[in-house]
């Protein structure tokens, strides 16, 4: 197992990102919640997490970021996923979290599908 690293930096004001790098699944996620638990603290508003090097994750993690997504809503705070790699869009897409969370292949798309309006 490849020990996840998670790394949080303010971008701008109200907006934090939330690098994670490595495997996530349930004997890693506590570090990924602890941060989106941080961010929500923290911002409440525009909130991106960068899954570019994470090389698995599993229903756990996907878990913690539906919940994460909706706690954000509540507090009229938005979360968005950037990812590239397959295996981890097709995470998404399988169980349609794809349709709840805004998903993009950079951090920079990520962070504009946020500030967009919502319609």
């Amino acid at each position: 197992m490849i020990e996840p690293i998670v790394q949080t930096a303010q971008i701008a004001e109200g907006e934090l990102l939330i690098s994670v790098s490595g495997e996530l699944d349930l004997h890693s996620v506590g570090l990924l919640q602890s941060a989106l638990d941080d961010a929500i603290e923290k911002t409440g508003a525009a909130v991106v997490v960068d899954l570019g090097e994470v090389t698995l994750i599993d229903s756990i993690a996907l878990g913690a970021l539906a919940r994460t997504s909706r706690r954000l809503r509540e507090s009229a705070g938005a979360l968005a996923v950037a990812a590239s790699n397959p295996d981890i869009v097709r995470a998404f897409e399988i169980t349609s979290l794809d349709r709840v969370i805004p998903l993009a292949m950079t951090v920079g798309d990520a962070f504009e599908r946020l500030r967009q309006p919502a319609s």
